[in-house]
């Protein structure tokens, strides 16, 4: 009973593979509703795809959840009967595993009448070989066994010839020589089928065009190929050297219009709807027949690869847009800021050093008192103003900047900062900002967060790159804990992304924090 249901498992599952592998689920629906009459005693079947997903079953209602954590070979009740449970992979597993089970009533049945037809066949056989014996081993155990070892060989992957006799045994070797050809012939069409679906992952048009294109030249024997996409040809980089490039749209047109592999006098044409079709130029090496069928299997992934494409294509010009759109925003903040700071600098501030100058004059206790608020509300302005948009910064440069900042840093906040800078040469105003803004929003963490009285700063050059990091020995926290609501993270990220450099955060609870920045010294435009 057992080799009847694991027979039957592993005959579902060779007659899935070529669907399977080719994706087509309407065929292996199919297959699995005329498993009913294939199958005596069938009470399910259904196939799992190699991630454990259900491609296709034979339920009313779905596969039972409790029944798919039953895998392997196993016996179970279903409906009251005794059934056993088989199951077999497809291709290797790479394709998916089919689970089968068929009802005990109907195998022992078969089981009862395989073993009375066994025992009359051997009563039978027995009076046959008293006196055919001499016979059989002359004239048909040899061919026999010889063909038996050539199956062998076969089955394990090597190419044979079968024998073909004028006799039964002629027919037979007929029948293995054709199954041996169509064996090599199926195992060369799926092992290129899944070498260009591995191509066709290519998300960009040009790299999907080359690496489809050069496999197909090369293993089909063609001169070179094109892909047409909406009007638009994209020439294959052997195209170039060794074909001419016209004559393409006619053949893909044709091609797309007409829904069908076209063969032309130079060459052939394979449509990939709904926008655009291959074209491939020579003659192959390959029958002519195969060729089509091979082909238009092709047709179908080809499609899904020129979708995702177009799909990554527009995903890129959106996120390029997002990008223009954020470092104009960027831009105009940064000049927003400049312009308000000036205005509290130089009005703001002119206006309360007015006040104060005013206010030297006057005697009494109110008079010092209304002078000393406006001296602090004077620093607090200019300390607004400085952490707007420093004036150091655009008349002399990062490093005056930075020492600045660092000295009123520490004096406001009493956080001892070791500042490090070392670089050969000024930096674009662009990658001055942003190294600024970094080291600005990573000290304001420190002094809210980290609890630290001690905080270092190293500003270097190094392989091509501006190095930066901000480091304290402060309580530290949990990365992957921080949520969307921490701005000042997300807008150090955004800055340094969008001059195409990379933000380092490594910070765990009472280790301290590090921030670190690498900057590319040619600014991405």
């Amino acid at each position: 009973m057992w080799q009847q249901v694991r027979s039957a498992a592993w005959d579902l599952a060779t007659l899935l593979t070529d669907d399977l592998l080719l994706q087509d689920r309407l065929a292996v629906w199919e297959k699995l509703g005329a498993a009913r009459d294939r199958y005596p005693g069938f009470v399910y079947a259904y196939v799992l795809s190699p991630t454990g997903e259900v491609l296709a079953h034979t339920f009313a209602e779905g596969v039972p959840e409790a029944l798919l954590a039953l895998g392997g070979e196993r016996t179970l009740r279903v409906g009251g009967r005794l059934v056993y449970q088989g199951e077999a992979p497809v291709y290797g597993g790479a394709a998916g595993v089919v689970r089968l089970a068929l009802a005990q009533d109907p195998l022992r049945e078969e089981l009862a009448q395989v073993l009375r037809t066994g025992v009359f066949g051997l009563l039978w056989a027995v009076g046959l070989g008293v006196g055919l014996g001499y016979l059989l081993l002359e004239r048909v155990l040899e061919p026999l066994k010889e063909m038996a070892e050539r199956v062998s060989l076969l089955g394990r992957g090597g190419k044979v010839a079968f024998p073909e006799p004028r006799n039964e045994l002629g027919a037979l070797g007929q029948a293995l020589n054709r199954m041996g050809e169509e064996v090599e012939r199926r195992e060369r069409e799926l092992t290129l089928l899944n070498r260009l679906l591995a191509e066709s992952q290519a998300l960009r048009l040009e790299e999907l065009a080359e690496r489809v294109l050069s496999l197909l030249v090369r293993e089909l024997g063609f001169a070179c190929g094109d892909l047409w996409v909406e009007g638009r040809v994209v020439h294959g980089r052997a195209c170039q050297v060794t074909c001419p490039l016209g004559g393409v749209e006619g053949l893909a047109e044709e091609a797309l219009r007409e829904g069908r592999v076209v063969v032309g006098q130079g060459g052939v044409g394979v449509p990939v709807p709904p926008r655009g079709a291959l074209v491939l130029h020579g003659k192959p090496k390959v029958e002519e027949t195969w060729l089509i069928g091979f082909l238009k299997a092709l047709s179908g992934p080809l499609a899904t690869a020129l979708e995702n494409a177009r799909l990554y294509s527009l995903l890129e010009e959106k996120e390029r847009q997002r990008a223009e759109l954020l470092k104009a925003w960027l831009r105009t903040q940064e000049e927003e800021r400049a312009r308000i700071a000036r205005e509290l600098h130089d009005e703001v501030g002119q206006a309360l050093t007015g006040l104060i100058l005013g206010l030297e004059g006057l005697p009494g206790d109110t008079a010092q008192a209304l002078k000393e608020l406006a001296r602090y509300t004077l620093a607090e302005v200019r300390r607004l103003a400085l952490d707007l948009r420093p004036s150091v910064l655009d008349h002399l440069g990062l490093e005056a900047a930075l020492v600045r900042y660092v000295r009123e840093f520490s004096d406001r906040t009493g956080i001892e900062v070791d500042l490090s800078f070392h670089l050969r040469r000024p930096l674009p105003k662009e990658l001055e900002t942003v190294v600024y803004r970094v080291v600005q929003e990573a000290l304001t963490n420190v002094a809210r967060h980290s609890g630290s009285p001690r905080a270092a700063v190293g500003v270097l050059e190094a392989e091509g790159e501006v190095r930066v990091f901000v480091e304290d020995e402060g309580q530290g926290f949990d990365p992957k804990a921080v949520g969307p609501g921490h701005q000042g993270l997300l807008g150090m990220r955004e800055r340094v992304e969008l001059l195409g450099g990379r933000f380092l955060l490594e910070s765990a609870p009472g280790e301290g924090t590090r921030v670190q920045v690498r900057l590319p010294l040619e600014v991405v435009a």
